[in-house]
């Protein structure tokens, strides 16, 4: 039996800066890496077979389980690969933009030594496969680079509201807002991030970040302008949504004193240390 950390990411930046003819986004994006969030426990089987329990957030298993996708993929790769029985426990649900189901395959894949597997399993999942905890998303997500900061003078307050949100329903959402007229140039995205990091990592204030599917969460669920408040007179550094929702997060200082917002609507609050 081994037992393996699974992370999630939160996305300091998010710009979408066009749509290509096969209906994916180009997107521009700063990842920084989270937890360990879920543990994944692998035992060799006689079959394949995923138990996930939630210990924290309320939720359900959505759709085929991400770790068979990553199994599949390990088996092209490797023909060694055996079967496994596996135990996910689940500390935040699918839904929230964490990219949680994408660390898991992630952990899985990183068991297996499937190095070349990580791309064909999720846009997120070689950013978590990697040891990098920053790292700049181009293209549709799948071109990763790992970029210099130093976060660790913050740590990272995570909210998970009572609604989810699914990320096709999202895109087709944020594609309606902005009629196919993006906020900003993939360029200007790219030096938004590269300032964003820097400030970030002098510990600067910069307010709400850039998220190209806030102002559609906002419009939907104004609940998070109250949350946004909260976090502004705590004193934190910086504060956004992470992915297409539906967590949002704070940057607080580590030496801040600590918080938690009690908003009814909240159905769970983690807190995370960031590394260099």
């Amino acid at each position: 039996m081994t037992k393996v950390p699974c992370f999630g990411k939160l996305n300091l930046t998010l710009r979408l800066t066009g749509v290509l003819p096969s209906g994916y986004h180009e997107l521009c994006s700063l990842f920084c890496k989270i937890g360990p969030i879920d543990t994944l426990t692998i035992n060799t089987s006689l079959a394949d077979n995923v138990r996930v329990i939630f210990n924290r957030a309320k939720s359900a298993p959505l759709g085929r389980n991400i770790l068979f996708k990553a199994i599949e993929a390990a088996r092209a790769e490797r023909a060694d690969v055996p079967f496994l029985d596996m135990t996910l426990e689940k500390n935040v649900p699918p839904g929230t933009g964490l990219g949680c189901g994408s660390g898991d395959a992630a952990a899985l894949l990183s068991y297996l030594a499937a190095h070349d597997s990580a791309a064909r399993v999720g846009a997120d999942v070689p950013f978590l496969y990697s040891s990098s905890p920053l790292a700049l998303a181009q293209g549709t997500g799948e071109r990763i680079t790992a970029v210099d900061g130093d976060l660790s003078a913050l740590e990272a307050l995570v909210v998970i509201p009572e609604w989810r949100c699914q990320t096709p329903e999202m895109y087709q959402k944020v594609d309606r807002f902005y009629g196919g007229v993006w906020p900003v140039s993939a360029s200007d995205a790219l030096a938004e991030s590269a300032a964003v990091l820097k400030n970030l990592s002098a510990g600067v204030f910069c307010g709400l970040l850039p998220n190209d599917f806030t102002p559609v969460l906002l419009e939907e669920y104004p609940l998070y302008r109250e949350l946004f408040s909260v976090f502004e007179l705590e004193g934190a550094v910086a504060w956004g949504i992470s992915g297409s929702g539906s967590a949002a997060f704070a940057l607080r200082l580590r030496n801040a004193s600590p918080f938690t917002p009690d908003l009814p609507w909240i159905e769970d609050v983690l807190n995370f240390s960031l590394e260099r």
